[in-house]
């Protein structure tokens, strides 16, 4: 009886299986009685066992169609909301909880942080831009890079300069006078690359917590994932910031940021502490590390973006 129980389920579970999984025989079998549309493989249940597809009907009719769709979106709409109410309400949760390999009901760690970038992009193209006066009297759009229109006089002795120098200082000095003359293209190629350096940083910033944290003895993906919802929700915070720009006064604009700015700084704290363990002295004096070494590679950053965008011109 023993040996009967032992012997029936894994004949009935040979028999869901069907050809093609488990490599028993290949995937596109043609004896399969219903074949999955993707590989080929039998399926007996919902799923195909060889590729994980649904079994689907490749010409459904209209209400078939709407009510995949609507599976779909339900399904997504609930990890999505899962997924953001933790990340904001819950600082270093959703990161425990990835770690814990319990990630069913939320969306990565990936898809967190390009969500929130494209929304930030998106919403600060959409937004007026602030027109300021700098030193010179030069009305110039005020942002991460501001780049002041140059005299005549000034671009005339840049052309003098460049003419008269040799090697790479001629080839920076004739590119610089090109880019000076047009300051508003120069900016916007400018900002237009910040995205890509930006995601270039979210792994340097996980290197960074990784070195405060080496005595954690963590791998660098589990830093990757803590370093993707930061900066998730820095993106969501400077979305929030934006609201700034629909005010004409700088003071206001300024209370926005620090009225976003100091509940980051917490979320930070929290974030890092139930993540990382440790007491609360212990969590601002690494970050503050942190803080520093990544401020100084983003200006580095700028500085590289400007000077690629006055060699493009």
């Amino acid at each position: 009886m023993t040996d009967e129980r032992r012997v029936l389920p894994e004949r009935r579970t040979q028999a869901l299986r069907g050809p093609g999984a488990g490599g028993f025989t290949p995937p596109q079998s043609l004896s399969a009685s219903n074949p999955c549309l993707n590989c080929g493989t039998n399926i007996q249940l919902d799923y195909c066992p060889e590729c994980g597809q649904r079994e689907i009907d490749s010409d459904p009719t209209l209400r078939e169609f709407v009510r995949e769709l609507a599976e779909e979106f339900v399904h997504w709409d609930g990890k999505l909301v899962t997924t953001y109410r933790t990340l904001i309400a819950k600082p270093g949760t959703l990161t425990c909880e990835y770690l814990a390999g319990r990630r069913v009901r939320y969306i990565s760690p990936l898809r967190i942080y390009l969500a929130c970038s494209v929304v930030f992009f998106f919403l600060s193209a959409l937004t007026p831009k602030r027109i300021v006066t700098d030193r010179n009297g030069h009305e110039v759009e005020q942002g991460m890079v501001q780049v002041s229109p140059s005299t005549p006089a000034e671009l005339t002795e840049l052309e003098t300069e460049a003419n008269s120098a040799s090697g790479f200082k001629r080839i920076w000095l004739t590119h610089f006078a090109r880019a000076s003359a047009e300051p508003q293209k120069l900016q916007h190629a400018t900002l237009a690359a910040i995205p890509q350096a930006m995601f270039v940083l979210v792994p340097f910033f996980a290197a960074l917590v990784g070195f405060a944290y080496r005595d954690r003895r963590r791998k660098y993906p589990q830093h990757l994932a803590f370093a993707l919802h930061v900066h998730a929700v820095l993106f969501l915070a400077l979305s929030l910031m934006l609201v700034g720009r629909l005010f004409p006064s700088a003071q206001v604009a300024l209370v926005c940021t620090i009225i976003v700015a100091i509940p980051f700084a917490l979320y930070l704290v929290r974030a890092t502490r139930l993540v990382y363990e440790g007491t609360t002295g212990q969590v601002v004096r690494r970050l503050s590390l942190v803080v520093v070494l990544y401020g100084a590679a983003f200006l580095a950053a700028l500085t590289a973006l400007l000077a690629a965008a006055v060699l493009a011109s």
